[in-house]
């Protein structure tokens, strides 16, 4: 599997900071947006076309090299993991955590941040707990609100999609089971970006960030979030 770095992200809601992109390999199967099922990276016609490059070799480099890339950024880079694929697995459904200890390493006196659609199993959760407390940020990724206040409650940084069922055509926070979902603020101010943001970095944060569906596969992706 290949891995890429992109040292400067030209993606307008990410901004200009560092940004990585994974092998479709990476990919749990339980991921339920996958294929046709509203994943982004999929329905994006650029992205599509990079992570097919990469899944071919043509981009990117083996994990060895790609880990001394990231060692190689400057201290104190805000950088965004996996904009496309997921963190490297040992087993179907099962996060390698000496890869994640590679990453975490790597990241050392940096500030990388990053999602993951792995189920949160209790050795997954585990994982990323570590992870989350030795610097390197990953947030657990949620199908939809109730399973990301679960997520949350067990101690994990979580983000999930929202359905538009959710709320009406403007929206900043819902509250369930008292724990408050904040909509990222990428998708409602044009000068907002994970460069100025960096809410998601946080791994100690109380609320969850939400995003909204949306993209050519919306409709499916709105299904999965209606839980």
């Amino acid at each position: 599997m290949n891995f890429q770095l992109v040292k400067k992200s030209s993606n307008a809601k990410i901004g200009p900071i560092p940004a990585t992109n994974s092998a479709r390999a990476t990919c749990p199967p339980a991921c339920p947006l996958s294929g046709k099922g509203g994943c982004y990276a999929e329905a994006g016609f650029h992205t599509r076309l990079n992570w097919d490059a990469i899944d071919a070799g043509k981009r990117g480099a083996p994990w060895p090299e790609f880990i001394k890339q990231i060692e190689a950024l400057p201290p104190g880079t805000l950088w965004r993991h996996n904009v496309s694929g997921d963190l490297p697995p040992i087993a179907p459904d099962e996060i390698d955590e000496c890869s994640i200890v590679d990453l975490v390493n790597a990241n050392k006196g940096k500030r990388g941040f990053t999602y993951t659609h792995y189920p949160m199993t209790r050795q997954n959760a585990r994982i990323v707990r570590k992870a989350n407390d030795s610097g390197f940020t990953i947030n657990a990724s949620a199908n939809n609100i109730g399973e990301a206040v679960n997520y949350q409650k067990r101690g994990l940084p979580t983000v999930t999609i929202v359905s538009d069922s959710e709320h009406g055509k403007d929206w900043r926070k819902i509250t369930r089971s008292g724990v408050d979902v904040v909509q990222c603020p990428a998708e409602y101010r044009e000068d907002v970006t994970c460069k100025s943001c960096a809410l998601c970095s946080r791994s100690k944060r109380s609320t969850i960030v939400g995003f909204t569906v949306h993209g050519t596969r919306a409709k499916s992706a709105d299904l999965i979030a209606r839980g």
